[in-house]
């Protein structure tokens, strides 16, 4: 969990220098959330290198949001609906596309599979 919030913070507060010219915290902020919100249905099924790419492709996603929000003229002063809705949605997505066999198998109940 803590992987993905990390990457995207970090992966969020660069794009944001590239698009915006200055490091702007709230992007980074939410970008921790952006991470947590991306990571939380899928944290037991996948492996740490997979949380990674989990947080940036959920990093790219807040920023993509917001922007789309601004040019669609859609009022979100503090991103809700980025962070929960599309970083949500990419967190089910990420489910199947990043889940192993093997950690499926002792996600929930370890002792059933002995």
């Amino acid at each position: 969990t803590t992987i993905a919030a990390a990457t995207a913070c970090i992966t969020a507060s660069i794009l944001g220098k590239i698009l915006e010219g200055h490091f702007d915290v709230s992007i980074g902020l939410n970008g921790i959330l952006a991470g947590l919100v991306s990571i939380t249905a899928n944290c037991s099924v996948v492996n740490p290198w997979m949380a990674f790419l989990i947080g940036i492709v959920g990093a790219c996603i807040l920023v993509g949001g917001h922007y789309l929000l601004l040019i669609l003229k859609i009022d979100d002063p503090c991103d809700a609906c980025v962070v929960h809705g599309f970083c949500g949605m990419w967190g089910l997505w990420a489910t199947g596309i990043f889940c192993t066999d093997k950690n499926v198998q002792y996600a929930a109940y370890p002792n059933v599979n002995d």
